[in-house]
């Protein structure tokens, strides 16, 4: 039987056998016990970011069980349609979060930059009536999907842009927030575009990883704090920055053998007013990852690599030893994941020998609504009978009612 916490995950591994960061995740384990924390979420809390896989696995070390950690119940419903997705970072901030940092936004300037932090800009539309007009109005962000998260758009100027390549007009905005995937390269380049945007004497308000979210994170930390310094006066407000946690993520550590607090992942707070120019190397474009087909098939968002190699075998196959197709990882690190192919917003993945086969299937779904209209597919029947029966069994499992 598969003991909660201990289910595979490469970068899991990496990081127990990296003595230092285990040793930091043990002794804030130890102090947050010696401070009374009594559940599975309020140690989630307390522990900086640190991988919920990991938390666990050091849990057993110490011998010790805390009400809450598993195993988990059904996973909720997304609050969110169509549903947010791993590979688009999606991690949206808890809702008194983003109405906290709409109202602090709109009390910096009449002119507001939102760079991946859309529901600081729903905050910011659903302002009350009363409150002070504002001027400007903006999120940049790379996913279409956004429009349709929210009804009533209003004013917001909307610009569909890849992060890696987006460039806001210099000086345009009084303040800008944002929530970079937290990588070196992609952290760097936003602050540095959010530092352009604004003008001199803006404030940039921006997420910050905590200190136990992977081994590299207190270095990481450390030089993106020095390049903020660099640009102008810094203010850093400890966990003051709470997330909803997602379905997918939900889903990961469901198939990992933990429940999920609703809102356990937290980031520190910067604040920055802008006093010198970014360097221009800061605002180079990044390398633009491989884009992916997206569908949307009822409330799921599934991506599809359209340039995964079309090779014989199964069209649709496990990643690893799952059969289920589910997927226990929510980093960026782990080495199984070049094998996948297709990726749901439920956290099911399966590698793929035929790309375009499958993007015709999933089409056909997107207008149909349910898997039984497959069954007749035109690009089924040069197949034979034992193939399209793996091919239709492993959709159903990976998608599961349509």
């Amino acid at each position: 039987m598969t003991r909660p916490g201990s289910a595979p995950g490469g970068e899991v591994e990496v990081d127990h056998a990296h003595a230092e960061h285990r040793g930091r995740v043990d002794a804030r384990i130890a102090a947050a016990l010696g401070e009374g924390v009594s559940t599975w979420a309020e140690l989630l809390g307390a522990t900086e970011g640190a991988d919920p896989r990991l938390v666990a696995r050091r849990l057993d070390a110490r011998g010790r069980s805390l009400p809450g950690r598993g195993p988990p119940g059904a996973v909720a419903s997304s609050r969110w349609t169509p549903e947010l997705h791993a590979r688009d970072f999606e991690w949206y901030f808890a809702p008194a979060c983003a109405r906290a940092l709409a109202r602090r936004a709109a009390g910096l300037g009449r002119r507001v930059l939102c760079m991946g932090t859309p529901t600081v800009a729903f905050g910011l539309l659903e302002r009350p009536a009363e409150a002070p007009p504002l001027e400007r109005i903006t999120l940049v962000d790379h996913n279409p999907l956004v429009d349709r998260r929210h009804a009533g758009r209003g004013p917001l100027e909307m610009l569909h842009h890849d992060l890696a390549a987006a460039r806001p007009g210099a000086g345009r905005y009084d303040v800008a927030v944002f929530d970079a995937p937290w990588y070196p390269p992609q952290l760097r380049r936003w602050l540095a575009l959010s530092a352009h945007a604004v003008r001199p004497g803006g404030t940039v308000l921006f997420a910050l990883l905590p200190r136990l979210h992977r081994p590299s994170a207190p270095d990481d930390r450390d030089r993106l704090l020095a390049e903020a310094r660099r640009l102008g006066d810094v203010r850093v407000e400890p966990g003051a920055l709470a997330y909803e946690s997602p379905r997918f993520e939900q889903e990961a550590l469901a198939a990992a053998g933990l429940a999920t607090p609703p809102a356990w992942r937290r980031a520190d707070l910067v604040e920055l007013c802008v006093r010198r120019a970014p360097a221009a190397d800061g605002l180079a474009p990044l390398p633009a990852a491989p884009a992916w087909a997206r569908f949307v098939v009822g409330a799921q968002v599934v991506h599809l690599d359209q340039h995964a190699p079309d090779e014989p075998g199964d069209v649709l196959a496990p990643i690893d030893e799952r059969g289920d197709y589910r997927y226990a990882s929510i980093s960026t690190r782990d080495p199984r994941r070049e094998r996948i192919g297709l990726w749901t917003s439920r956290s099911r993945v399966a590698r793929v020998r035929r790309p375009a086969l499958v993007g015709e299937l999933l089409e056909r779904l997107v207008e149909a609504g349910e898997l039984g209209a497959l069954d007749d597919a035109p690009p089924l029947r040069s197949m034979s009978d034992p193939e399209r029966r793996r091919l239709l069994g492993a959709l159903r499992t990976v998608l599961g009612p349509a």
